[in-house]
């Protein structure tokens, strides 16, 4: 096996079944680094650990699935969130191709893969962003850095 690429839903299992020199990522990192730039979105994960009680977190779905009572962006990654940083943080959803115009009250923007979605589309969010001074990142990132392998997650993008 030369890589494994894996749902970032079981990100953590696969970590730890996964022999440590065989290189792993998920799909959402692999999308992300087609579609944008993968290095801002890593850099974006960073703010997970600057998030404070009543922190604001935009999330970001480019797709308008049926949400299920174990919706990875609606229940998941919330909860992963909150036991990760001990907050009681608030989230806004924007479904589909709805941005908003204004992210003043936003403390991170957490974007799904983004695979509904084209490049530019997911470039000009990511300016967006960091022409607000939000730092943003995904949902892959995200899951990977709150389980402590963001860095072998992005290895096969870095050792380039």
């Amino acid at each position: 096996v030369d890589l494994v690429v894996t749902d970032s839903q079981v990100f953590k299992l696969v970590s730890e079944l996964v022999p440590e020199n065989i290189p792993l990522t998920s799909f959402s990192m692999l999308t992300a680094n087609m579609k944008c730039d993968l290095g801002s979105l890593i850099k974006g994960a960073g703010a997970i650990d600057t998030l404070r009680d009543g922190s604001r977190i935009l999330m970001a779905e480019a797709c308008t699935h049926n949400s299920s009572h174990e919706d990875i962006g609606r229940v998941k990654i919330p909860r992963l969130l909150r036991k990760y940083t001990g907050k009681q943080l608030e989230f806004d959803y924007f479904v589909g191709c709805d941005f908003p115009s204004n992210l003043s009250d936003y403390d991170l923007v957490l974007h799904c893969g983004g695979c509904m979605l084209n490049s530019r589309t997911m470039k000009n969010r990511q300016l967006f962003c960091a022409e607000h001074n939000v730092p943003v990142t995904n949902y892959g990132v995200a899951i990977a850095y709150v389980n402590g392998i963001l860095s072998r997650a992005s290895q096969i993008f870095t050792d380039r």
